[in-house]
Parts: C-alpha cells; structure tokens; sequence
C-alpha cells in the first residue's frame, strides 16, 4: 500500500503442507504486513478501500481484506495489525 512517497511491506508465505506453520519475510522499514493467506488471520474485514500493493515492476494488487495475526515464537508473541490480504501477491523461489 502506498503512503505518499514512502511504500514497503512484509509479506507471509504459508505453507498449507505444514499445520499452523508460516514463514515471514521481515523487512525493519515496512509500513505495512501482507499476505496471500487469509487462513489463521483473526477479525477479517472487507477492505473497502481504493489502494492497491504496487510491487517491484509496478503493478498493483487488489486488497481484499484486512486482518489481525499472531506470531508465536519459543520467546515472545507478537500481534500484527491491519495485515493486508493480497491474494495474488508471489514469492519468487530461487532454486538451485
């Protein structure tokens, strides 16, 4: 989501071969956190915004909704707020 001149975002990738697992890419500039997986987010709303997530080749992802997520780590548990679900945002796999 863009906010004036100034647009990041994590993104969370999970695999739905793994119970309850996600992997998140963290970025310490983000404004926003996105995901492609509504599945585990708590208190879902329709976005019903006009924004959309501009991605590195500058197109732009519809938002569908908004979200809450819980990270649990053997230390801490962190709550993230408004996470955007983007349905179509991908994650490129390098393989080697």
């Amino acid at each position: 989501m863009q906010h004036g001149n100034h647009a990041s975002a994590n993104f969370s990738f999970s695999d739905a071969s793994i119970e309850n697992s996600a992997t998140w890419f963290p970025d310490t500039g983000a404004n926003q956190h996105v995901t492609p997986d509504i599945t585990g987010m708590t208190h879902a709303k329709p976005y019903l915004g006009n924004d959309q997530l501009h991605v590195g080749n500058g197109k732009g992802l519809v938002i569908s909704n908004t979200a809450y997520k819980i990270l649990r780590t053997p230390k801490r548990v962190f709550t993230l707020s408004n996470v955007l679900h983007v349905p179509k945002i991908k994650k490129k796999t390098l393989i080697c």
